[in-house]
């Protein structure tokens, strides 16, 4: 009998011997090699030309979908089966269309791997590609047959013993503290983690009071938190201080989960630290850097303000002023020049007196200076900021206000202008958006890591205790009926659990972002949203929309959920809709409601002359850092949110991440 040659490709090998045993089950099928990335894969595929490849999706160096491109090139007689642990309905398009014949999720993998192994070697049949011949088994290959089974008798227990080995491993390893405790307050368990952050060591926590770690005067806090455990409850992010051993207060957010016996009684807590100090340290260092630009700001409009009165009122004063003050006739040429102008540009009076103006500041005005002073003379006053040049050559930014220098009839003379150096101000607000655009980065890396690390972890590993329980029903003749009824009800709350915690690891950074593109990751999330929020949303995206860089594609996508977020939150809108459109020079977002619209007030402080939300904040720096800007405009039927990125900014895909599709 030839049998069917069968190639797995997963970077988890946990992972991989699951598949192997699942496999296994089937004498007429052989695994003829494992690769451990989407790189090896296309290589083993080369060197072993299987009949199948079982491959997942999410690998280092070369994803699924891009590894399945390859081959289906290179090794076109090989079909493909595409095991991943999205279940987004837009994986299996994706999927299919990189090349594959099947694909199922991980969390079906006990009860769906073989029927698709089976699908895809009956295409092979019957597409004449591998001819597979079936035939009875002789006598010896029957008693071969029966030690395999005999085997897959006795591997339940040891592949249950691997997997608690692999979770202690984890636990172990993990760079947070992991402690459990009973409902005494007693710690039962302190991994490596704790042992690093509180610096005791196992034997000096283990049967010591919690109280051990916890400041005196947050006592009852923890008194709290048993009281919630008692009654079942999950307390998530819970930020509050630690002490160590060598007295050190420790910044820390908490998860605490009730631990419960199989009669559904709570026995302790399992309490889960991250230390989170240096993240408040910068939190600090920004609210200090933000309060005292307002204060300069504040102080300085008002010194503005005062200076200002003082100069209408008594004018034989202006030389005393510490702003540069000077007066230009209508040709251009200096009339007056104070004492601040000589500390702040460097000419001297005796330098600039009747000559032009423009041959010493070389004034960049923020629009036509035809249309500046044509509002002077009609309005009597203008202010904005210009760019002006010193005497050493340097470039400064100036806050300026010019009024109408006229006689005693009234006809204009000159024009009278007051000017204060922002250029550090200016320098501290970059400063500032820099900082900003660094953390609003940091965040998307650290929800990329978050997602990647539940994804490359716990799921894995629940995928794999996933395919044991299955193994252990589908062989488990000999379990009495509580031990079966319990390995269904383990197998139902694995599943339930992997999906629970793919919904997170999606909503912290979806993977179909990196690996499908923005259409499926925006569609997936509008989905979502619409089934939470009872929201109708009309999604309307190009179909030639190929793939941007990954921080543009970051950026709309953190626009599209922040602007439906706010629909939701402050709208009443019982629509929404959203549209894409990519021209030559720029890709325009637009988000829209029929909402009650933002109140006049709340829109000037969107409009920037006021304080805007966080969630409006950070969708114009991220906008900002690439280039692009946001416009807001709302009335009583409804809010428009316009987002435009620069295409010169991007390309239409990462160089080497086109190369990469293309070899």
């Amino acid at each position: 009998m030839q049998p069917v040659r069968i190639l797995i490709a997963d970077d988890h090998e946990v992972v991989r011997r699951g598949v192997r045993s699942l496999l296994k089950s089937r004498a007429d099928w052989e695994v003829c090699g494992e690769a451990v990335d989407g790189r090896d894969a296309v290589q083993k595929a080369k060197e072993l030309k299987p009949d199948v490849i079982v491959m997942d999706i999410g690998m280092p160096h070369l994803n699924g979908l891009e590894a399945a491109r390859v081959i289906r090139k290179e090794v076109p007689q090989s079909e493909i089966l595409i095991l991943s642990q999205y279940e987004a309905t837009e994986m299996r398009p994706a999927a299919l269309q990189a090349g594959a014949r099947e694909y199922i999720t991980k969390s079906d993998v006990a009860r769906d791997l073989l029927t698709a192994v089976e699908s895809v070697t009956q295409h092979l049949t019957a597409s004449g590609s591998t001819p597979i011949q079936r035939s009875a088994p002789t006598n010896g290959e029957s008693k071969t047959h029966e030690r395999e089974i005999s085997a897959i008798e006795i591997s339940p227990q040891k592949r249950a013993e691997e997997a608690n080995a692999w979770l202690a491993a984890v636990v172990e390893s993990s760079d947070d503290a992991i402690i459990s405790e009973d409902l005494a307050g007693i710690v039962t368990s302190w991994n490596a983690g704790a042992q690093r952050m509180f610096e005791y060591a196992k034997i000096e926590a283990i049967g010591q009071p919690i109280k051990l770690i916890i400041p005196a005067d947050l006592y009852d806090e923890e008194a709290r938190i048993l009281r919630r455990l008692r009654n079942g409850e999950r307390i998530d992010h819970y930020e509050s201080i630690r002490l160590s051993k060598s007295g050190k207060q420790i910044d820390v957010s908490l998860t605490i989960s009730p631990v419960k016996g199989s009669d559904g009684r709570v026995l302790g807590a399992s309490k889960i630290a991250r230390d989170i100090t240096e993240r408040k340290q910068a939190e600090e260092a920004l609210r200090k850097v933000y309060d005292e630009l307002e204060l300069r700001v504040s102080e300085r409009t008002a010194e503005l303000e005062r200076r200002t009165a003082q100069v209408q009122e008594q004018a034989e004063l202006l030389d005393l002023a510490n702003d540069a003050i000077f007066v230009r006739n209508l040709d251009a040429r200096i009339t007056y020049w104070n004492q601040g102008a000589e500390r702040l540009y460097g000419w001297t009076r005796a330098e600039v007196l009747g000559k032009p103006i423009d041959d010493y500041l070389k004034t960049q005005f923020p629009q036509p200076f035809a249309d500046i002073r044509s509002e002077i003379l009609r309005t009597g006053s203008w202010q904005g900021e210009l760019i002006h040049s010193t005497k050493d050559r340097r470039r400064i930014t100036v806050a300026s206000r010019w009024s109408v220098w006229s006689d005693k009839q009234g006809k204009p003379l000159g024009f009278l202008e007051l000017n204060t150096d922002l250029t550090e101000q200016k320098r501290a607000e970059e400063n500032l958006r820099t900082m900003s655009g660094r953390l609003l980065q940091l965040q998307d890396e650290e929800r990329r890591r978050i997602a990647r690390e539940l994804h490359d972890s716990a799921g894995q590993m629940l995928v794999a205790l996933d395919m044991n329980l299955a193994t252990i029903q589908r062989d488990g003749a000999n379990l009495n009926h509580g031990a079966a009824r319990a390995c269904a009800e383990s197998l139902h709350l694995v599943q339930q659990l992997s999906k629970e915690l793919r919904t997170i690891s999606h909503l912290l950074h979806p993977p179909l972002l990196d690996e499908a593109g923005l259409p499926s990751a925006i569609r997936w999330f509008v989905e979502g949203f619409a089934e939470r929020s009872k929201i109708p949303v009309a999604l309307e995206i190009p179909q030639n929309l190929g793939r941007l860089s990954p921080e543009f594609e970051t950026t709309i996508f953190r626009v599209v959920q922040e602007g439906l977020t706010n629909i939701h939150r402050h709208s009443g809108s019982s629509t929404a809709a959203i549209r894409i459109s990519q021209g030559p020079e720029a890709i325009r977002l637009e988000i829209s409601d029929r909402g009650k619209g933002i109140p006049a007030g709340v829109q000037l402080g969107l409009a920037g002359a006021g304080r805007s939300g966080v969630g409006i904040q950070g969708m114009r720096e991220r906008l900002r850092q690439l280039g692009g800007h946001l416009e807001i405009q709302s009335r009583r039927t409804g809010t428009t949110i316009l987002a435009v990125l620069p295409l010169r900014n991007s390309t239409a895909m990462d160089a080497q991440h086109a190369v990469k599709l293309a070899s």
